[in-house]
Protein backbone atom coordinates (compact mmCIF):
# COMPACT_ATOMS: atom_id res chain seq x y z
CA UNK A 1 0.00 0.00 0.00
CA UNK A 2 1.21 3.53 -0.74
CA UNK A 3 1.34 6.51 1.54
CA UNK A 4 -1.72 8.68 1.98
CA UNK A 5 -2.03 12.21 0.69
CA UNK A 6 -0.61 13.63 3.94
CA UNK A 7 2.46 11.40 3.90
CA UNK A 8 0.98 8.93 6.35
CA UNK A 9 -1.49 6.13 6.00
CA UNK A 10 -4.20 6.25 8.69
CA UNK A 11 -5.77 2.91 9.30
CA UNK A 12 -9.54 2.71 8.68
CA UNK A 13 -10.38 2.96 12.38
CA UNK A 14 -8.47 6.24 12.68
CA UNK A 15 -10.06 7.43 9.46
CA UNK A 16 -13.58 6.66 10.75
CA UNK A 17 -12.92 8.45 14.03
CA UNK A 18 -10.85 11.44 12.90
CA UNK A 19 -12.18 12.16 9.40
CA UNK A 20 -15.74 10.86 9.34
CA UNK A 21 -16.24 11.28 13.09
CA UNK A 22 -18.34 8.15 13.41
CA UNK A 23 -18.33 5.48 16.09
CA UNK A 24 -18.21 1.82 15.14
CA UNK A 25 -19.09 -1.22 17.19
CA UNK A 26 -16.67 -4.07 17.78
CA UNK A 27 -17.56 -6.24 14.78
CA UNK A 28 -17.36 -3.28 12.37
CA UNK A 29 -13.94 -2.47 13.80
CA UNK A 30 -12.89 -6.08 13.27
CA UNK A 31 -13.92 -5.96 9.60
CA UNK A 32 -12.04 -2.74 8.89
CA UNK A 33 -8.94 -3.84 10.77
CA UNK A 34 -8.95 -7.11 8.85
CA UNK A 35 -9.20 -5.25 5.54
CA UNK A 36 -6.24 -3.08 6.52
CA UNK A 37 -4.08 -6.15 7.17
CA UNK A 38 -5.36 -8.71 4.64
CA UNK A 39 -5.83 -8.93 0.89
CA UNK A 40 -9.14 -10.78 1.12
CA UNK A 41 -11.86 -10.45 3.74
CA UNK A 42 -15.21 -12.27 3.69
CA UNK A 43 -18.01 -11.27 6.08
CA UNK A 44 -21.20 -13.26 6.62
CA UNK A 45 -23.76 -11.55 8.77
CA UNK A 46 -27.26 -11.57 10.12
CA UNK A 47 -29.67 -8.73 9.36
CA UNK A 48 -29.36 -5.17 10.59
CA UNK A 49 -25.81 -5.40 11.91
CA UNK A 50 -24.14 -2.59 9.98
CA UNK A 51 -22.09 -4.55 7.47
CA UNK A 52 -23.07 -2.18 4.64
CA UNK A 53 -22.18 0.86 6.73
CA UNK A 54 -18.81 -0.73 7.42
CA UNK A 55 -18.25 -1.33 3.69
CA UNK A 56 -19.08 2.32 2.94
CA UNK A 57 -16.41 3.45 5.41
CA UNK A 58 -13.96 1.09 3.70
CA UNK A 59 -14.64 2.62 0.27
CA UNK A 60 -14.08 6.17 1.49
CA UNK A 61 -10.99 5.22 3.50
CA UNK A 62 -9.26 3.36 0.70
CA UNK A 63 -9.65 6.07 -1.93
CA UNK A 64 -8.79 8.90 0.47
CA UNK A 65 -5.60 7.15 1.60
CA UNK A 66 -4.28 5.89 -1.75
CA UNK A 67 -3.07 7.79 -4.77
CA UNK A 68 -3.52 6.57 -7.42
CA UNK A 69 -6.36 4.16 -6.65
CA UNK A 70 -9.55 2.61 -8.00
CA UNK A 71 -12.40 1.25 -5.91
CA UNK A 72 -15.03 -0.95 -7.56
CA UNK A 73 -18.22 -1.89 -5.78
CA UNK A 74 -20.83 -4.28 -7.07
CA UNK A 75 -24.03 -6.07 -6.10
CA UNK A 76 -26.43 -8.39 -7.93
CA UNK A 77 -28.50 -5.50 -9.38
CA UNK A 78 -27.85 -1.83 -10.11
CA UNK A 79 -30.72 -0.85 -7.83
CA UNK A 80 -28.90 -2.57 -4.95
CA UNK A 81 -25.68 -0.78 -5.89
CA UNK A 82 -27.34 2.61 -5.97
CA UNK A 83 -29.87 2.39 -3.16
CA UNK A 84 -27.94 0.37 -0.59
CA UNK A 85 -24.14 0.73 -0.48
CA UNK A 86 -23.81 3.97 -2.41
CA UNK A 87 -26.55 5.63 -0.39
CA UNK A 88 -24.42 4.91 2.69
CA UNK A 89 -21.30 6.18 0.90
CA UNK A 90 -22.99 9.47 -0.02
CA UNK A 91 -24.27 9.99 3.52
CA UNK A 92 -20.84 9.42 5.04
CA UNK A 93 -19.16 11.62 2.41
CA UNK A 94 -21.43 14.51 3.43
CA UNK A 95 -19.95 14.36 6.93
CA UNK A 96 -16.61 15.70 5.63
CA UNK A 97 -16.94 16.82 1.99
CA UNK A 98 -14.21 19.48 2.22
CA UNK A 99 -11.69 17.05 3.69
CA UNK A 100 -12.56 14.16 1.37
CA UNK A 101 -12.66 16.36 -1.71
CA UNK A 102 -13.59 15.52 -5.26
CA UNK A 103 -17.08 15.20 -6.68
CA UNK A 104 -19.58 12.55 -5.67
CA UNK A 105 -22.48 11.37 -7.82
CA UNK A 106 -25.05 8.59 -7.39
CA UNK A 107 -22.56 5.78 -7.92
CA UNK A 108 -19.21 7.52 -8.50
CA UNK A 109 -16.72 9.50 -6.44
CA UNK A 110 -13.86 11.01 -8.43
CA UNK A 111 -10.73 12.70 -7.08
CA UNK A 112 -8.67 12.46 -10.29
CA UNK A 113 -8.59 10.58 -13.57
CA UNK A 114 -6.60 7.82 -11.91
CA UNK A 115 -8.27 8.02 -8.50
CA UNK A 116 -11.96 7.21 -8.27
CA UNK A 117 -14.62 4.86 -6.87
CA UNK A 118 -17.47 3.52 -8.98
CA UNK A 119 -20.47 1.26 -8.49
CA UNK A 120 -21.15 -1.48 -11.06
CA UNK A 121 -24.00 -3.95 -11.27
CA UNK A 122 -23.11 -7.63 -11.52
CA UNK A 123 -25.09 -8.11 -14.74
CA UNK A 124 -22.19 -8.97 -17.03
CA UNK A 125 -18.52 -9.69 -16.49
CA UNK A 126 -17.57 -7.27 -19.28
CA UNK A 127 -18.17 -4.30 -16.96
CA UNK A 128 -15.10 -5.25 -14.92
CA UNK A 129 -12.67 -5.11 -17.82
CA UNK A 130 -10.22 -2.28 -18.32
CA UNK A 131 -9.65 -1.21 -14.69
CA UNK A 132 -5.97 -1.01 -13.77
CA UNK A 133 -4.29 0.70 -10.84
CA UNK A 134 -1.45 -0.10 -8.42
CA UNK A 135 -4.05 0.11 -5.64
CA UNK A 136 -7.39 -1.64 -6.10
CA UNK A 137 -10.26 -2.29 -3.70
CA UNK A 138 -13.21 -4.40 -4.83
CA UNK A 139 -16.28 -4.51 -2.59
CA UNK A 140 -18.92 -7.14 -3.34
CA UNK A 141 -22.16 -6.32 -1.52
CA UNK A 142 -24.96 -8.92 -1.24
CA UNK A 143 -22.14 -11.29 -2.17
CA UNK A 144 -24.33 -14.37 -1.88
CA UNK A 145 -26.29 -13.28 -4.97
CA UNK A 146 -23.34 -12.64 -7.31
CA UNK A 147 -22.59 -15.27 -9.94
CA UNK A 148 -19.35 -17.20 -10.33
CA UNK A 149 -18.83 -15.48 -13.69
CA UNK A 150 -18.59 -12.11 -11.94
CA UNK A 151 -16.20 -13.51 -9.34
CA UNK A 152 -13.96 -14.71 -12.17
CA UNK A 153 -13.97 -11.17 -13.57
CA UNK A 154 -13.13 -9.81 -10.10
CA UNK A 155 -10.16 -12.17 -9.89
CA UNK A 156 -8.84 -10.69 -13.15
CA UNK A 157 -8.86 -7.26 -11.47
CA UNK A 158 -7.00 -8.62 -8.42
CA UNK A 159 -3.69 -8.68 -10.34
CA UNK A 160 -2.63 -5.20 -9.24
CA UNK A 161 0.28 -4.65 -6.87
CA UNK A 162 -1.86 -3.93 -3.81
CA UNK A 163 -5.35 -5.35 -4.27
CA UNK A 164 -8.01 -5.69 -1.58
CA UNK A 165 -11.25 -7.70 -1.82
CA UNK A 166 -14.15 -7.35 0.63
CA UNK A 167 -17.11 -9.73 0.39
CA UNK A 168 -20.15 -8.97 2.56
CA UNK A 169 -23.46 -10.78 2.56
CA UNK A 170 -26.07 -12.94 4.23
CA UNK A 171 -25.20 -16.65 4.25
CA UNK A 172 -28.32 -17.84 2.44
CA UNK A 173 -26.76 -20.02 -0.26
CA UNK A 174 -25.50 -23.59 -0.19
CA UNK A 175 -23.22 -23.20 -3.22
CA UNK A 176 -21.29 -20.44 -4.97
CA UNK A 177 -18.16 -18.36 -4.51
CA UNK A 178 -19.33 -16.54 -1.36
CA UNK A 179 -19.87 -19.83 0.47
CA UNK A 180 -16.57 -21.23 -0.84
CA UNK A 181 -14.75 -18.31 0.78
CA UNK A 182 -15.71 -19.79 4.16
CA UNK A 183 -15.04 -23.41 3.25
CA UNK A 184 -12.95 -24.66 0.29
CA UNK A 185 -11.11 -21.33 -0.16
CA UNK A 186 -10.91 -20.30 3.47
CA UNK A 187 -7.10 -20.29 3.43
CA UNK A 188 -7.29 -17.30 1.05
CA UNK A 189 -9.63 -15.20 3.19
CA UNK A 190 -9.82 -13.63 6.60
CA UNK A 191 -13.36 -14.67 7.50
CA UNK A 192 -15.72 -12.95 9.93
CA UNK A 193 -19.16 -13.98 11.18
CA UNK A 194 -21.51 -11.38 12.67
CA UNK A 195 -24.44 -12.79 14.63
CA UNK A 196 -27.37 -10.73 15.82
CA UNK A 197 -26.59 -12.16 19.24
CA UNK A 198 -23.34 -10.11 19.12
CA UNK A 199 -25.22 -6.83 18.67
CA UNK A 200 -24.66 -4.50 21.63
CA UNK A 201 -28.39 -3.80 21.53
CA UNK A 202 -29.00 -7.52 22.13
CA UNK A 203 -26.27 -8.18 24.68
CA UNK A 204 -27.33 -5.17 26.79
CA UNK A 205 -31.06 -5.68 26.10
CA UNK A 206 -31.46 -1.99 25.31
CA UNK A 207 -30.76 0.32 22.38
CA UNK A 208 -27.09 1.24 22.66
CA UNK A 209 -26.43 1.75 18.93
CA UNK A 210 -29.46 3.17 17.08
CA UNK A 211 -30.30 1.24 13.94
CA UNK A 212 -28.69 -2.05 14.96
CA UNK A 213 -30.66 -5.24 15.52
CA UNK A 214 -32.45 -5.34 18.88
CA UNK A 215 -33.26 -8.11 21.36
CA UNK A 216 -36.96 -7.67 20.56
CA UNK A 217 -36.32 -8.32 16.87
CA UNK A 218 -34.34 -11.48 17.65
CA UNK A 219 -37.14 -12.82 19.83
CA UNK A 220 -39.74 -11.99 17.16
CA UNK A 221 -37.73 -13.88 14.57
CA UNK A 222 -37.21 -16.79 16.97
CA UNK A 223 -40.97 -16.99 17.49
CA UNK A 224 -41.79 -16.56 13.81
CA UNK A 225 -39.18 -18.88 12.30
CA UNK A 226 -37.93 -21.13 15.09
CA UNK A 227 -34.25 -21.55 15.94
CA UNK A 228 -33.76 -24.52 13.61
CA UNK A 229 -35.24 -22.78 10.57
CA UNK A 230 -32.58 -22.09 7.90
CA UNK A 231 -33.73 -18.47 7.64
CA UNK A 232 -33.12 -17.97 11.38
CA UNK A 233 -29.65 -19.43 10.98
CA UNK A 234 -28.83 -17.14 8.05
CA UNK A 235 -30.65 -13.92 8.92
CA UNK A 236 -30.14 -13.94 12.69
CA UNK A 237 -27.07 -16.06 13.49
CA UNK A 238 -25.13 -15.26 10.32
CA UNK A 239 -24.50 -18.93 9.66
CA UNK A 240 -24.83 -20.89 6.45
CA UNK A 241 -27.83 -23.22 6.85
CA UNK A 242 -27.51 -26.93 6.32
CA UNK A 243 -29.61 -27.57 3.21
CA UNK A 244 -31.29 -30.90 3.97
CA UNK A 245 -31.84 -33.22 1.05
CA UNK A 246 -35.59 -33.25 1.75
CA UNK A 247 -35.96 -29.46 1.72
CA UNK A 248 -38.68 -28.58 -0.80
CA UNK A 249 -37.63 -25.04 -1.75
CA UNK A 250 -34.05 -23.81 -1.40
CA UNK A 251 -33.53 -20.83 0.85
CA UNK A 252 -31.45 -19.16 -1.87
CA UNK A 253 -34.38 -19.50 -4.30
CA UNK A 254 -36.74 -17.96 -1.75
CA UNK A 255 -34.36 -15.06 -1.13
CA UNK A 256 -33.93 -14.51 -4.87
CA UNK A 257 -37.70 -14.22 -5.32
CA UNK A 258 -38.11 -11.47 -2.72
CA UNK A 259 -38.91 -7.98 -3.94
CA UNK A 260 -37.86 -5.20 -1.60
CA UNK A 261 -39.62 -1.88 -1.60
CA UNK A 262 -37.38 0.12 -3.93
CA UNK A 263 -38.45 2.56 -6.63
CA UNK A 264 -40.02 0.61 -9.48
CA UNK A 265 -38.98 0.94 -13.09
CA UNK A 266 -41.45 0.84 -15.96
CA UNK A 267 -40.58 -2.80 -16.64
CA UNK A 268 -41.47 -3.69 -13.05
CA UNK A 269 -44.95 -2.15 -13.13
CA UNK A 270 -47.94 -4.51 -13.28
CA UNK A 271 -49.13 -5.51 -16.71
CA UNK A 272 -52.89 -4.99 -16.99
CA UNK A 273 -53.03 -7.97 -19.35
CA UNK A 274 -51.78 -10.33 -16.65
CA UNK A 275 -54.45 -12.29 -14.83
CA UNK A 276 -55.32 -11.56 -11.23
CA UNK A 277 -55.89 -14.53 -8.92
CA UNK A 278 -57.22 -14.66 -5.37
CA UNK A 279 -56.41 -17.60 -3.11
CA UNK A 280 -57.95 -18.20 0.30
CA UNK A 281 -56.63 -20.61 2.93
CA UNK A 282 -59.29 -21.09 5.61
CA UNK A 283 -58.21 -21.64 9.23
CA UNK A 284 -59.36 -24.86 10.85
CA UNK A 285 -57.77 -24.54 14.30
CA UNK A 286 -57.71 -21.78 16.89
CA UNK A 287 -54.02 -20.94 16.43
CA UNK A 288 -54.16 -21.05 12.64
CA UNK A 289 -54.79 -18.05 10.44
CA UNK A 290 -57.06 -17.55 7.47
CA UNK A 291 -55.18 -15.99 4.59
CA UNK A 292 -56.33 -14.05 1.53
CA UNK A 293 -53.52 -13.78 -1.03
CA UNK A 294 -53.60 -11.89 -4.34
CA UNK A 295 -51.25 -12.34 -7.24
CA UNK A 296 -51.05 -10.60 -10.59
CA UNK A 297 -49.24 -12.77 -13.09
CA UNK A 298 -46.41 -14.38 -11.13
CA UNK A 299 -46.04 -11.48 -8.67
CA UNK A 300 -47.67 -11.68 -5.23
CA UNK A 301 -49.20 -8.27 -4.60
CA UNK A 302 -50.98 -8.61 -1.25
CA UNK A 303 -51.35 -10.99 1.71
CA UNK A 304 -53.97 -10.51 4.41
CA UNK A 305 -54.27 -12.67 7.53
CA UNK A 306 -57.16 -13.13 9.95
CA UNK A 307 -57.66 -15.06 13.17
CA UNK A 308 -60.79 -16.29 14.91
CA UNK A 309 -63.22 -15.37 12.13
CA UNK A 310 -66.26 -17.51 11.46
CA UNK A 311 -67.00 -18.54 7.88
CA UNK A 312 -69.49 -15.70 7.28
CA UNK A 313 -67.07 -13.05 8.50
CA UNK A 314 -64.27 -14.45 6.35
CA UNK A 315 -66.60 -14.62 3.35
CA UNK A 316 -67.26 -10.90 3.87
CA UNK A 317 -63.54 -10.12 3.72
CA UNK A 318 -63.21 -12.21 0.56
CA UNK A 319 -66.07 -10.27 -1.05
CA UNK A 320 -64.29 -7.02 -0.19
CA UNK A 321 -61.12 -8.33 -1.85
CA UNK A 322 -63.11 -9.37 -4.93
CA UNK A 323 -64.63 -5.90 -5.27
CA UNK A 324 -61.21 -4.29 -4.90
CA UNK A 325 -59.26 -6.29 -7.48
CA UNK A 326 -61.91 -8.05 -9.65
CA UNK A 327 -59.95 -11.30 -9.96
CA UNK A 328 -59.98 -13.45 -13.07
CA UNK A 329 -59.91 -16.59 -10.93
CA UNK A 330 -60.38 -17.47 -7.27
CA UNK A 331 -59.36 -20.61 -5.36
CA UNK A 332 -60.46 -21.52 -1.85
CA UNK A 333 -59.30 -24.37 0.34
CA UNK A 334 -62.59 -26.18 0.86
CA UNK A 335 -61.48 -28.87 3.31
CA UNK A 336 -63.53 -28.70 6.52
CA UNK A 337 -64.92 -25.25 7.32
CA UNK A 338 -63.61 -23.90 4.02
CA UNK A 339 -66.57 -25.47 2.27
CA UNK A 340 -68.82 -23.02 4.10
CA UNK A 341 -66.92 -20.07 2.66
CA UNK A 342 -67.19 -21.51 -0.84
CA UNK A 343 -70.93 -22.11 -0.44
CA UNK A 344 -71.56 -18.58 0.86
CA UNK A 345 -69.65 -16.96 -2.01
CA UNK A 346 -71.46 -19.05 -4.60
CA UNK A 347 -74.76 -18.15 -2.95
CA UNK A 348 -73.92 -14.49 -3.59
CA UNK A 349 -73.14 -15.16 -7.24
CA UNK A 350 -69.34 -15.24 -7.10
CA UNK A 351 -67.38 -17.83 -9.05
CA UNK A 352 -65.38 -19.55 -6.32
CA UNK A 353 -63.36 -22.66 -7.18
CA UNK A 354 -63.07 -24.94 -4.18
CA UNK A 355 -59.84 -26.93 -3.94
CA UNK A 356 -59.49 -30.01 -1.78
CA UNK A 357 -55.75 -30.58 -1.54
CA UNK A 358 -56.34 -34.20 -0.53
CA UNK A 359 -57.73 -34.90 -4.03
CA UNK A 360 -55.83 -37.16 -6.37
CA UNK A 361 -53.11 -35.36 -8.29
CA UNK A 362 -53.45 -34.79 -12.00
CA UNK A 363 -50.20 -36.70 -12.36
CA UNK A 364 -51.14 -39.35 -9.82
CA UNK A 365 -48.21 -41.51 -10.82
CA UNK A 366 -45.85 -38.77 -9.60
CA UNK A 367 -47.64 -37.21 -6.63
CA UNK A 368 -49.72 -38.56 -3.77
CA UNK A 369 -52.28 -35.75 -3.88
CA UNK A 370 -53.07 -32.24 -5.11
CA UNK A 371 -51.14 -30.66 -2.20
CA UNK A 372 -47.91 -32.39 -3.17
CA UNK A 373 -48.40 -31.54 -6.84
CA UNK A 374 -49.26 -27.92 -6.10
CA UNK A 375 -46.24 -27.42 -3.90
CA UNK A 376 -43.98 -29.07 -6.46
CA UNK A 377 -45.26 -26.57 -9.01
CA UNK A 378 -44.34 -23.83 -6.53
CA UNK A 379 -40.87 -25.32 -6.16
CA UNK A 380 -40.41 -25.11 -9.94
CA UNK A 381 -41.43 -21.46 -10.00
CA UNK A 382 -38.88 -20.57 -7.30
CA UNK A 383 -36.12 -22.69 -8.84
CA UNK A 384 -36.59 -21.09 -12.27
CA UNK A 385 -36.91 -17.52 -10.93
CA UNK A 386 -40.44 -17.12 -12.27
CA UNK A 387 -42.10 -15.91 -9.07
CA UNK A 388 -41.90 -12.71 -7.01
CA UNK A 389 -42.98 -12.43 -3.38
CA UNK A 390 -42.88 -9.61 -0.81
CA UNK A 391 -40.38 -9.67 2.03
CA UNK A 392 -42.86 -11.34 4.35
CA UNK A 393 -40.93 -13.04 7.17
CA UNK A 394 -43.69 -15.49 8.02
CA UNK A 395 -44.17 -16.58 4.41
CA UNK A 396 -40.43 -16.96 3.85
CA UNK A 397 -40.03 -18.99 7.03
CA UNK A 398 -42.93 -21.28 6.15
CA UNK A 399 -41.57 -21.92 2.67
CA UNK A 400 -38.08 -22.68 3.96
CA UNK A 401 -39.42 -25.21 6.48
CA UNK A 402 -41.31 -27.39 3.95
CA UNK A 403 -40.06 -30.94 3.46
CA UNK A 404 -40.96 -33.71 1.03
CA UNK A 405 -40.38 -37.43 0.70
CA UNK A 406 -41.51 -40.45 -1.34
CA UNK A 407 -44.12 -43.12 -0.63
CA UNK A 408 -43.68 -46.84 -1.31
CA UNK A 409 -44.76 -46.28 -4.93
CA UNK A 410 -42.08 -43.67 -5.50
CA UNK A 411 -44.57 -40.78 -5.50
CA UNK A 412 -43.76 -37.42 -3.93
CA UNK A 413 -45.63 -36.39 -0.81
CA UNK A 414 -45.38 -33.33 1.43
CA UNK A 415 -44.74 -33.50 5.13
CA UNK A 416 -48.08 -33.26 6.93
CA UNK A 417 -49.05 -30.30 9.08
CA UNK A 418 -49.22 -32.63 12.07
CA UNK A 419 -45.60 -33.67 11.48
CA UNK A 420 -44.59 -30.02 11.17
CA UNK A 421 -46.25 -29.28 14.50
CA UNK A 422 -44.23 -32.15 15.91
CA UNK A 423 -41.12 -30.23 14.86
CA UNK A 424 -42.42 -27.18 16.72
CA UNK A 425 -43.52 -25.37 13.55
CA UNK A 426 -46.81 -23.53 13.02
CA UNK A 427 -49.26 -24.37 10.27
CA UNK A 428 -47.91 -23.00 6.94
CA UNK A 429 -51.04 -20.94 6.26
CA UNK A 430 -49.43 -18.27 4.05
CA UNK A 431 -47.48 -20.89 2.12
CA UNK A 432 -50.70 -22.88 1.58
CA UNK A 433 -52.41 -19.77 0.19
CA UNK A 434 -49.45 -19.19 -2.14
CA UNK A 435 -49.65 -22.77 -3.34
CA UNK A 436 -53.39 -22.41 -4.00
CA UNK A 437 -52.77 -19.24 -6.01
CA UNK A 438 -50.66 -21.21 -8.50
CA UNK A 439 -52.27 -24.65 -8.24
CA UNK A 440 -53.90 -24.52 -11.68
CA UNK A 441 -51.53 -22.19 -13.49
CA UNK A 442 -50.77 -24.90 -16.02
CA UNK A 443 -50.85 -28.66 -16.30
CA UNK A 444 -47.17 -29.21 -17.06
CA UNK A 445 -45.10 -30.64 -14.26
CA UNK A 446 -41.40 -31.46 -14.31
CA UNK A 447 -39.35 -33.17 -11.65
CA UNK A 448 -36.63 -30.61 -10.93
CA UNK A 449 -33.82 -31.90 -8.73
Amino acid sequence: MTEGVDGQLPNPLEFAKDILRVELWSKQEEVLSALFENRRVAVKSGNGLGKGYCAAVAVLWFLYCHDPAIVLSTAPTFRQVRHVLWRQIRRLYRRAPDVLGGKILDTRWELADDRYAIGLSADTADQFQGFHSPNMLIVVDEAEGVSDEIYEAVEAVMTSASPRLLLIGNPTTVTGAFRRAFYQERRLYYTITISALDSPNVTSNKVVVPGLTTAEWVEERRETWGENNPIFMARVLGEFPDQAEDTLIKLSDIEAAVEDQVPATDEDRPDDAEETVLAVDVARFGSDRSVILRRRGNRVEDIQTFQKLDTMQLAGWVVAAIKECRPDRMYIDEIGVGAGVVDRLREQGYSARGINVAWRARHEGLFTNTRAEGYWRLRELFASGQIKIPRDNQLMGELAALRYSYDSQGRIYLESKEAMRGRGLPSPDKADALMLAFVEQDHHTRLLT
